[in-house]
């Protein structure tokens, strides 16, 4: 947004590493606004703030093939993006040219005026992620329920002090199913002395995929640095039986395995966790 404009400090000019040229230009370059038409400010009105979203469907249960098979089946979509402003201080010599964000400060060597908005901002955050990007959630005719999602994520920090972004990414993929099974007691014929009680069995099985990757882009240098990055998959499986008002028994099993994509910064690595779990409630 300043290209064109004096660099120097010695003769009042702008300081192309400043926060007050790198932040526009951030916004800009990962916003898609035209650099020529970004707002020379950290801190954007409200005309250029985009709302977040979040897409429901339904609409597929009118065809009957759907409803032959189906109880429900939704479609879903989301977004959420959020903007920080990080740590900062004022400027105690700043003054101010008419605009609430535009003015000057006196050069601390020269005595010089040096354009400059009145907060030295040390970083800034962009954070957006589809949660889901694409999703499903149904219900079978049998109460069998199925729901699959896959998620994108970025995180963007800008540190104008280092002249860096480090820039974080993350997209999982996730596909699970459960069902219950009501009054097991009496598939297994165990007769039950408590009244009010269903002796429900429910089993969930969930695998996921996730891969992260976090980057570096030194600006000044031009150059691009992967710091880490993870490859992870897991089957995760429950099965929960309610013994009596107070007692639940369960059982599980989680399995996973990450494989880092820096080999440098990590190595290897696969968890199992199995076992029975007992809930005892003590609320009357």
């Amino acid at each position: 947004p300043l290209a064109g404009k004096p660099y120097s400090r010695d003769n009042g000019g702008i300081n192309p590493s400043s926060p007050d040229v790198m932040i526009p230009a951030f916004l800009a370059a990962y916003t898609g606004i035209d650099a020529n038409n970004a707002a020379l400010t950290a801190f954007p009105d409200m005309l250029s703030i985009l709302p977040n979203w979040r897409i429901t469907y339904d609409g597929l249960m009118q065809i009957p093939l759907f409803k032959e098979h189906f109880k429900s089946f939704t479609l879903n979509h989301a977004y959420q993006c959020t903007y920080a402003v990080g740590s900062y201080s004022s400027f105690l010599n700043w003054m101010g040219t008419g605009d609430d964000y535009m003015g000057f400060t006196l050069d601390e060597l020269s005595g010089n005026p040096v354009p400059s908005s009145p907060y030295d901002i040390s970083s800034v955050t962009i954070s957006e992620r589809f949660a889901p990007l694409f999703g499903i959630n149904a219900t079978m005719k049998n109460n069998i329920t199925l729901r699959a999602e896959y998620n994108d994520s970025r995180v963007l920090t800008l540190n104008s002090g280092a002249g860096q972004v480090v820039e974080a990414t993350t997209s999982d993929i996730t596909v699970g199913a459960s069902y219950k099974i009501a009054n097991f007691n009496k598939i297994l014929k165990i007769g039950s002395k408590q009244t009010g009680v269903s002796n429900d069995l429910t089993l969930n099985a969930d695998f996921s995929w996730r891969n992260t990757i976090s980057l570096i882009r030194r600006i000044d240098e031009n150059y691009t640095q992967a710091t880490t990055g993870t490859r992870t998959w897991s089957i995760k499986a429950t099965a929960n039986y309610i013994l009596s008002k107070r007692i639940t028994l369960g059982l599980y099993f989680d399995h996973q395995v990450n494989t880092p994509l820096v080999s440098s910064s990590a190595y290897p690595v696969t968890n199992s966790n199995y076992g029975i779990s007992i809930q005892l409630s003590l609320v009357k």
